[in-house]
C-alpha cells in the first residue's frame, strides 16, 4: 500500500516523509530525512510520528507571535534540531553559540540577521579580540583595563558565523522564517592554516622514540630533578623526589609500555586514519589477503579503501599472534580496547622523547600521511579518496612544496632541457649567453621590445 508523502529505500535504509502543514491550505511543506530506520515496519511508525507532531502544531496556538529572537530561538530548539547530530557536532555548537554569539547577537530577532550584520559580526570580532584573563567571576566578553586583548584566529571567527547561518537554517526547516535573511556574500576573515606535518628528520625521530631505549633514557635523565633531603621522622635525612632513575628498572617498564604502541602510531602514520577510526580498527577492517584495509569512517560515514604499507602488514602479522583474542586490532598494554586518554599521554611521551616542541598533534599524522603523497606524486584524486574527504579542496590544502616536490619539478626541467637541445634542432642558447647578449643590446630597442 502507498502511503503519501513517504518513501523508504531498503538498500540504503534511508525513510523520506513529506506533508503539508495542516492549516496552511497547502503553501507550507515539511519534509524530514532519516538514515539507518531498520526495517520499512520502523519507517511507517516514525512516519506515523511525524503526521502527529505537525497535526499537534497545528492545534496548539503559535509559540512565537513575533519572529523569536537569535536566544529565544535557540533555547526552544536547539535540543529538537541536534538530537541527531554527533555529540562532538553538538558541543561545538553550544560552545560557539554560549561563547560568541548569544552573547553579542542574543536579542537580535532571527529574520533580522542578515549579511550586514554577519560581515558586521567578523569585523566585531577581528576589532575587538578576546581577553585572555576572561574568568568565571566577569562577564563572557568583558575584561579589566589592564589586560592585553589577544586577536581571533580567522578559523575561529569563520566557525563562529558558520554556526550561525546553520541555526538560521534551523529556523528556514521549522517555518520560523519564511526564508533566509542572508541575501548577500559573505566577506570571511583570512585564515593561516598551520602547517604542521612532520618533517622527514622529525618522522624518523618520532618512530625511533618506540625503538630506541638508549633515547628515551636520555629523555628521563634531562627531565629528572636532584631529590630533596629532608628530615625522616625517626631521625636523619631521606631523599624525596627527582623522579625516575634512567637506569632503573621502572625505566625499563615503562619504555616496554611506550613500545607497545610502536604499531599503533605508524599505522596512523601510513594509513592517514583518523584517530577515532583507528582506535574502532577490528580484525574485520583488515584484509592481510588483499592487502589493504576497509574501513567506513565515522565522520563523514563513507568506504575507505586504504593499502598496506610493508611495515604496518608486518606489525598486523605479530599482532595476529597474540594469544589474546579480540575483535580490535589495537589493545592496550592490559589487553584491553584503546581509549583516546591512553593514545594521548603516549603520545604527548613520544613527542618529548624525540625533541619535538613545537605545536604537533596526534591529527597531524593524518596531515603528514596526505603530504607525503601528494609531494611524492601522487594523485590528488587518489589521496582525497584515502582519506575519505568528501571535497578535494580539502585534499588539496595538504600539498605542501617541500624538498623532494621541489626537486622533481628541477628533474622534470632539466629533462625538458636536454631533450631540447638533444632533439636535432637548434640548440637552445644558455641564460650565460642569452644575459651577455641582452647586455650587449641597444637599451632603446631593449625598452621598445
Amino acid at each position: 500500500m502507498k502511503l503519501p508523502g513517504f518513501s523508504y529505500n531498503a538498500s540504503r535504509r534511508v525513510a523520506t516523509f513529506y506533508c503539508f502543514v495542516p492549516g496552511t491550505d497547502g503553501r507550507k511543506r515539511r519534509k524530514r530525512k532519516l538514515n539507518d530506520v531498520p526495517s520499512r515496519a520502523e519507517a511507517i511508525r516514525l512516519w506515523t510520528a511525524f503526521r502527529e507532531e505537525l497535526e499537534q502544531e497545528a492545534l496548539e496556538p503559535a509559540k512565537f507571535t513575533r519572529p523569536p529572537t537569535l536566544a529565544e530561538f535557540v533555547s526552544a530548539r536547539f535540543d529538537e534540531m541536534t538530537a541527531r547530530l554527533r555529540p562532538v557536532t553538538r558541543q561545538g555548537y553550544a560552545f560557539f553559540l554560549k561563547r560568541h554569539l548569544v552573547p553579542r547577537l542574543g536579542d537580535v530577532p532571527m529574520n533580522d540577521l542578515t549579511s550586514q550584520r554577519l560581515n558586521a559580526l567578523i569585523g566585531a570580532m577581528i576589532s575587538e579580540g578576546w581577553c585572555p584573563k576572561r574568568g568565571r567571576e566577569r562577564k563572557p566578553h568583558g575584561c579589566t583595563p589592564a589586560c592585553e586583548r589577544r586577536p581571533y584566529s580567522g578559523t575561529t571567527i569563520n566557525d563562529t558565523v558558520h554556526v550561525l547561518k546553520v541555526v538560521i537554517g534551523w529556523a528556514v526547516e521549522l517555518d520560523v522564517l519564511d526564508g533566509s535573511p542572508v541575501k548577500k556574500r559573505i566577506k570571511w576573515a583570512r585564515q593561516s592554516l598551520p602547517e604542521l606535518e612532520l618533517s622527514v628528520e622529525e618522522r624518523r625521530r618520532f618512530l625511533a622514540a618506540f625503538e630506541d631505549e638508549g633515547l628515551f633514557r636520555a629523555y628521563l635523565a634531562r627531565i629528572r630533578t636532584p631529590p630533596k633531603l629532608v628530615p625522616h621522622p625517626s631521625g636523619g635525612m631521606k631523599r624525596v623526589g627527582g623522579g625516575r632513575l634512567p637506569d632503573g628498572k621502572a625505566a625499563t617498564e615503562i619504555f616496554r609500555r611506550l613500545q607497545h604502541y610502536r604499531p599503533f602510531f605508524w599505522t596512523l602514520l601510513d594509513t592517514g586514519l583518523r584517530l577515532s577510526d583507528a582506535l574502532n580498527l577490528r580484525w574485520a577492517n583488515v584484509s592481510l589477503e588483499e592487502n589493504v584495509i576497509r574501513v567506513v569512517t565515522q565522520k563523514k560515514s563513507r568506504p575507505v579503501t586504504v593499502p598496506l604499507s610493508g611495515v604496518v602488514r608486518g606489525a598486523f602479522q605479530e599482532l595476529r599472534k597474540r594469544p589474546v583474542i579480540s575483535e580490535f586490532v589495537f589493545l592496550d598494554e592490559d589487553d584491553k580496547p584503546l581509549t583516546k586518554e591512553k593514545v594521548s599521554r603516549k603520545f604527548t611521551m613520544a613527542k618529548a622523547v624525540a625533541g619535538i616542541t613545537r605545536r604537533f598533534r596526534i591529527h597531524d599524522l593524518r596531515h603528514t600521511f596526505a603530504s607525503n603523497l601528494i609531494s611524492s606524486g601522487v594523485n590528488l584524486k587518489v589521496v582525497s579518496d584515502l582519506l575519505g574527504h568528501t571535497d578535494i579542496a580539502s585534499t588539496a590544502r595538504y600539498a605542501r612544496g617541500d624538498e623532494r616536490a621541489l626537486g622533481n619539478v628541477a628533474n622534470v626541467l632539466d629533462e625538458l632541457n636536454d631533450a631540447m637541445s638533444g632533439g636535432g634542432g637548434q640548440p637552445e642558447p644558455s641564460l650565460a649567453a642569452a644575459a651577455s647578449g641582452a647586455a650587449n643590446s641597444d637599451p632603446k630597442r631593449l625598452r621598445e621590445s
